[in-house]
């Protein structure tokens, strides 16, 4: 016979194996129970959450004759026994006609549907209802969903619906409007790993409870990807899968390669670093991942001693916060192994967790007092906590390369990394009283900007220099001539045509200068 997976082996059997989707199961049962089912349901959830393991109880509790009985007498029945899993339409309800599966992802077009729908009509040849599961409905072409609307809309007596999706933002509203939504939650990680000690009794191997937590945290809260996981461990194991086996078979780094580096870092030995680096790269796995790797490893430390030194938690924060930065920098770039082994240099130099009032007596003075005072008003504050500017504010000096300099020196005071980087990357066309013109050299850059960032920066230098001041970017809409200069002073409005006569971006092709 042939050897079965795993999670097809494993799957519930009735409301109350369904892991981590209690909220579901009890509401079904409860349902069920009742006599108070739906013509058609929607299941919504990422992969490996039993949607389509529940579509198949729900059929079979629909047509199981242990709750037709409950249904007569009033009975309320628990979510152990629904279904019975022992009457004969339980037992044959898998190679029944009146049970129907359909895959839309590999037939989506609506002769495919209209030939699965053709029999809806129809009386069931042996069971109370006939049901039809769809997997992956978001799939189905425009014409095919529409082909079954109408049937959800106005179904015929005895027929039932469940459509499963993981994407339901792509399932048009007319078909959820006319379905009950079932959301399906990822599983957590606690209700994973005792589910695969429970497993990995009934194969007669025995797993260590670390390894089960990385199999459970690697699943990311899916069971059956879990599950295929175990099963492949079980498949190279002898007697005992041990955590080690668990990242040879799935070709991960360890947690002791990775507790090297780390040791390394904390004792400022840069050779031990560059060693243990070298040899984590030998797993063969990228840079980025084995930057995620490091940060989930020092968040499990950080975790265990949060009743700790002080200083020691500090500069764990910092070791996560500069890994953190180094992803940003390594998605995209060319060279992502080097930005990796630097940035973990970098955090091999001796690092000094100074209290504020010290980092305050070493900061360099500033030229000017008022600005001093203006930038420093931003420290540890959000935009709306600013205090008001003063009168006397601090103008920009007219010279594009000192102002720079002013503005530069303000985005190191602020803390947002994210806005940070951002404009460290973006071209200041010009900086004036009225207006600051940015060119960002990416698409992505610069949507996030402009979405996320935009508004929050011209509050910022608002409060900064007592005025309004318009932030535009160039080379992202295509607004009229007019738009595009309102606001900006003759300085301004030259270097912004500079600009786009450098740049020729394809938003702007149809200006004329």
């Amino acid at each position: 016979m042939a050897y079965e997976a795993l999670y097809t082996r494993a799957r519930p059997k009735n409301f109350s194996q369904l892991i981590g989707q209690e909220h579901i199961s009890n509401a079904l049962a409860r349902a069920v129970s009742g006599g108070k089912t739906s013509h058609a349901y929607l299941l919504v959830g990422t992969r490996g959450t039993g949607k389509t393991s529940t579509a198949r109880l729900l059929a079979k509790a629909m047509n199981c004759e242990k709750v037709l009985e409950a249904q007569q007498s009033g009975e309320i029945l628990s979510p152990k026994v629904i279904p019975c899993n022992k009457c004969s339409s339980c037992l044959t309800i898998s190679s029944s006609p009146d049970n129907v599966e359909f895959d839309a992802a590999s037939n989506r077009s609506v002769e495919d549907v209209t030939r699965l729908l053709s029999t809806a009509y129809l009386a069931p040849l042996q069971s109370r209802v006939k049901t039809f599961i769809i997997d992956e409905v978001h799939m189905l072409s425009f014409e095919a969903v529409n082909s079954i609307l109408k049937l959800i809309e106005e179904p015929p007596p005895n027929v039932a619906f469940f459509l499963a999706t993981t994407e339901l933002h792509k399932v048009p509203m007319t078909i959820r409007s006319r379905c009950q939504v079932l959301n399906f939650r990822l599983i957590p990680q606690e209700r994973i790993t005792p589910y695969l000690l429970v497993l990995a009794k009934r194969l007669q191997v025995e797993l260590e409870e670390d390894a089960a937590k990385k199999i459970a945290r690697l699943a990311a809260g899916s069971m059956r990807d879990a599950m295929t996981y175990l099963d492949q461990c079980y498949a190279t194991a002898d007697e005992k899968i041990t955590l080690d086996s668990v990242n040879e078979t799935l070709g991960l780094i360890s947690d002791s390669d990775l507790d090297k580096i780390i040791s390394a870092i904390k004792s400022q030995e840069r050779a031990a670093v560059a060693e243990a680096t070298a040899h984590a790269f030998r797993s063969g796995l990228s840079a980025v991942s084995i930057a995620e790797s490091l940060i989930v490893r020092l968040r499990d430390w950080e975790f265990k001693n949060l009743t700790g030194n002080d200083a020691e938690l500090k500069m764990t924060e910092i070791f996560i916060d500069e890994i953190r930065k180094a992803i940003f920098e390594m998605n995209g770039s060319g060279v992502p192994d080097i930005i990796l082994e630097m940035t973990l240099m970098k955090l091999a130099a001796p690092v000094r967790v100074k209290s504020p009032s010290a980092q305050a007596a070493e900061a360099p003075p500033q030229k000017n007092p008022a600005q001093a005072a203006n930038i420093n008003a931003f420290i540890d504050k959000k935009p709306s906590e600013i205090p008001a500017a003063n009168k006397n504010y601090t103008r920009l000096t007219g010279n594009l390369d000192e102002d720079k300099k002013i503005f530069y020196d303000l985005l190191e005071r602020l803390r947002d990394d994210e806005l940070t980087n951002l404009l460290k990357r973006a071209e200041i066309v010009n900086f004036s009283e009225k207006s600051l013109v940015l060119k960002f050299a990416g698409g992505i850059m610069r949507d996030t900007f402009i979405d996320k960032h935009k508004q929050k920066l011209e509050e910022i230098l608002e409060e900064n220099f007592g005025k309004p001041i318009k932030i535009q970017v160039v080379g992202y809409e295509n607004p009229k001539r007019e738009d595009v200069f309102a606001g900006l002073d003759e300085n301004a409005a030259a270097h912004l045509k500079k600009a786009m006569n450098i740049f020729k971006a394809t938003k702007f092709d149809k200006i004329k200068m």
